[in-house]
């Protein structure tokens, strides 16, 4: 409840900063718009009044010219100005007043509009244009009579040959105002632009305020929390481009973070691990030393004790106390082992093993040494069973192999033999018909010092180390060993080695092949396997 209640907050105190930094923006654009449109309104007035006021000036000319061109052909102004003075009714023009002089006496020959004799001060000395066709014009603007009329326009023209002046007033009144007025239409044109403009910019700053808002909320949760994952819903823009490379990139960086502490967590705990059963083997092999220790101590101390003692009871402690002997050398021996394969695995060579003559050799040692006991040992190996290995790893795996099955399975016969074979892995069994072991200790036989009776198995002689020593071994050479209890009784350790083609030779590396083994029944691996049909050829020897 509380998490949504912070969200919430969050999320109000983001809305607030969004609308402020909209609202900012909002008001500069805003200010921008309306001056620009203010600015070119102001422009385009002044240009339409211009134009204005230069077509009441065109019209002025254009009158007085005619009348101009009209005595320079000679020809009667009655008519012209009659049909003037009608156009001009109801015009910008209408009242406007015209009148023409004789230079010669000063004499008024014609006039349009109301009479008008005063010339304005200011044209007075002023100096008329000379145009092209040889006559003279003077335009003067917002002029003032005597009277204090206002004169908007007064224009004054002369002839070519200076006979005629013709003086015009056109006066300011409501007909020139209504002709240079802009009207409503042009404002009401500049406040819908200067409005629709505005709703723009509403919208526009709308869109980067939540872009921005959107990329301030995402820096400042990532900065504050760690469990934060961005969500943000960036707009597809330039700046949403940006803000989505910027949580790509944080997100990179936080997945990263992510697995370096995921990996700093597996490392301690396999440093963890690693210590642990660092303290477990310490603690074994000082369980497991002291009882053949005790025993030698125990039976020197007895020795020492009775020096009138037999010599057959001295003989018989003695050879008790050298059975102990041998017990721990063989101790040391297999952890000298066991840690040659932990640490120096990479360095031990592997090459091309004939398995079938090695087996042999085997079966041969097994039948001269007394090493099986009453047991059979029997093989089916093919000929020519190359496999990729070590000769005195494969010697020391069987070899522990039987010797387990001698001192545990109570049985008769023991084996190896060949299950299947894919393209790059062997899968041998090796077996025993004795009574095999409760599933519940199946899963810990590879484990160091793991023993199922103690008490039998000290008084056999074993070490606790010759699976483990197995596993290993079978590692280092890249193949994989599981265990089960076997159909018709006994157990069956189950093995792979990687294999040798015809015309391959040994790696020099200790790397697996891709493709893993695996038993006819599917127990250990993947591919498939076949049984190899050389082994119809082969005889099972049993010594």
């Amino acid at each position: 409840m509380n998490s949504l209640n912070n969200l919430s907050k969050r999320l109000r105190l983001s809305n607030k900063g969004r609308l402020r930094y909209q609202l900012r923006i909002f008001l500069l654009a805003t200010l921008c718009i309306w001056t620009v449109v203010g600015i070119f309104a102001g422009l385009e007035y002044r240009n339409v009044k211009h134009y204005r006021v230069a077509a009441l000036t065109g019209s002025v000319d254009l009158a007085v010219g005619n009348i101009l061109i009209g005595h320079s052909k000679g020809r009667d102004m009655r008519p012209f100005l009659n049909f003037l003075e009608a156009y001009l009714d109801d015009s910008a023009l209408d009242n406007m007043s015209m009148a023409i002089y004789d230079t010669s006496n000063g004499q008024l020959l014609y006039s349009v509009g109301p009479l008008i004799t005063e010339e304005p001060r200011a044209a007075q000395n002023a100096e008329p244009d000379l145009k092209g066709d040889g006559t003279r014009s003077l335009n003067l603007f917002n002029v003032r009579l005597s009277d204090g009329r206002k004169i908007f326009l007064y224009n004054k023209g002369e002839s070519a040959d200076g006979e005629i002046v013709i003086h015009t007033y056109l006066p300011q009144g409501r007909e020139v105002d209504n002709a240079l007025e802009i009207g409503a239409t042009f404002w009401l044109i500049v406040i819908f632009v200067g409005l629709l403009g505005t709703v723009g910019a509403w919208v526009i700053t709308a869109h980067q305020a939540k872009n921005i808002t959107l990329l301030h909320d995402f820096a400042s949760r990532a900065a504050s929390d760690r469990e934060f994952i961005p969500m943000g819903d960036f707009p597809k823009d330039e700046i949403g481009d940006i803000s989505r490379q910027i949580v790509a990139i944080y997100n990179a960086r936080m997945q990263a973070n992510v697995r370096r502490e995921r990996e700093h967590v597996i490392a301690l705990k396999a440093t963890e691990e690693k210590n642990k059963i660092k303290r477990m083997m310490t603690n074994n092999i000082s369980h497991e030393l002291k009882t053949p220790i005790g025993i030698i101590r125990s039976y020197l101390e007895m020795i020492m004790a009775n020096p009138d003692m037999t010599a057959d009871e001295r003989n018989y402690f003695l050879g008790k106390a050298q059975n102990n002997v041998e017990r721990l050398v063989a101790m040391m021996n297999d952890l000298s082992m066991m840690t040659r394969l932990e640490e120096s695995n990479d360095k031990i060579p592997l090459s091309d093993i004939d398995f079938h003559d090695l087996v042999f050799n085997l079966a041969e040692d097994f039948t001269r040494s007394g090493m099986v006991g009453d047991m059979d040992f029997s093989y089916n190996i093919p000929i020519d069973c190359h496999v990729y290995g070590n000769g005195e790893l494969l010697i020391g795996v069987i070899s522990n192999l039987a010797k387990n099955a001698v001192a545990y399975s109570q049985g008769k016969n023991i084996g190896i033999t060949l299950l299947g074979r894919n393209d790059n892995f062997y899968t041998f069994a090796f077996y025993d018909d004795g009574v095999g072991v409760s599933d519940e200790h199946l899963p810990h036989l590879f484990d160091r010092f793991y023993r199922i009776d103690t008490g039998r198995s000290r008084k056999v002689g074993g070490t606790g180390l010759g699976l483990p020593i197995v596993k290993s071994s079978i590692n280092t050479m890249g193949g994989s060993v599981t265990v089960r209890n076997r159909r018709g009784g006994g157990l069956e350790f189950v093995f792979t080695l990687r294999r040798v083609k015809d015309g391959q030779t040994a790696p020099s590396s200790h790397s697996s092949d891709k493709e893993k083994p695996v038993n006819p029944d599917g127990t250990a691996g993947s591919a498939s396997s076949e049984t190899d049909p050389t082994a119809k050829d082969t005889t099972d020897k049993a010594v």
